[in-house]
């Protein structure tokens, strides 16, 4: 069944953008973190929402009090898309079907790079961010540009929809890549969060709002998290096997 585009704000289109910045809940909420923080710190508009049968069926209160069905919302702040959800499908053909949809509206958007954002569980006292990327020539610009870019991590790969989204752009003409902080993973990880969004700041030259407003949502948005029961969830596949994973 196809992506149903449920548009916002009287919109038909996403705006022209430079960047787009995706996350998911998994391990450690690192990405959600910040981008549910940008959100509400910067008062990003919805323009958008992705609607697909494999979602989680819960329907949630906005708001405004209004049941709003389970999708993947595109939100625009300043030059950045920001693409969110509170789960992904739960099946391998829903998430790629939406993955590449979403590539192919940020490729309509002009942008020039989705950067997906994430979190890889690690040992206490590894503290990193780094990207990995799914082109050569990207991959070459970024270590030009001072990025720190890893060709060995995460060596046991990148399951569910952020690896699909982070690896397809090739094929759908955008450049996407992987951006990931390590973390415990055992609970909501703000400081890994707060790291891994000043690294892409600068590895991308985005002047996002006031690290300080967004340091706030974020101690707001943890406890939100945490009370949903969905920080720093494992999946049982993971608890044997010796290879780092980056799940999300």
């Amino acid at each position: 069944m196809p992506v149903i585009q449920h548009w916002k704000s009287g919109a038909d289109c996403l705006p022209s953008h430079r960047i787009v910045l995706a996350a998911l809940p998994g391990v450690g909420n690192v990405g959600k973190l910040i981008v549910d923080s940008l959100i509400e710190a910067g008062q990003a508009e919805m323009v958008l929402q992705l609607l697909h049968p494999a979602m989680p069926p819960q329907a949630r209160l906005n708001e405004d009090g209004l049941l709003t069905p389970p999708g993947i919302m595109f939100h625009h702040l300043d030059d950045v898309i920001i693409v969110t959800a509170d789960g992904q499908p739960m099946t391998p053909e829903g998430q790629h079907e939406c993955a590449v949809e979403i590539l192919r509206l940020a490729l309509g958007a002009g942008c020039e790079h989705v950067v997906v954002l994430a979190g890889m569980a690690a040992a206490a006292g590894e503290e990193e961010a780094f990207i990995v990327c799914s082109d050569k020539t990207v991959r070459l610009d970024l270590e030009g540009s001072g990025a720190d870019v890893r060709r060995d991590q995460p060596n046991g790969g990148v399951i569910g929809m952020v690896g699909l989204l982070a690896s397809l752009g090739p094929a759908i003409g955008v450049n996407s890549s992987c951006a990931i902080a390590t973390t415990v993973g055992a609970s909501v990880d703000p400081v890994a969060s707060d790291r891994l969004l000043r690294a892409v700041c600068d590895w991308f030259s985005l002047d996002i709002s006031p690290p300080g407003a967004i340091l706030d949502r974020m101690a707001i948005n943890m406890a939100m998290l945490e009370s949903k029961g969905t920080a720093g969830v494992m999946p049982d596949l993971l608890q044997d096997d010796s290879s780092p994973m980056l799940y999300s």
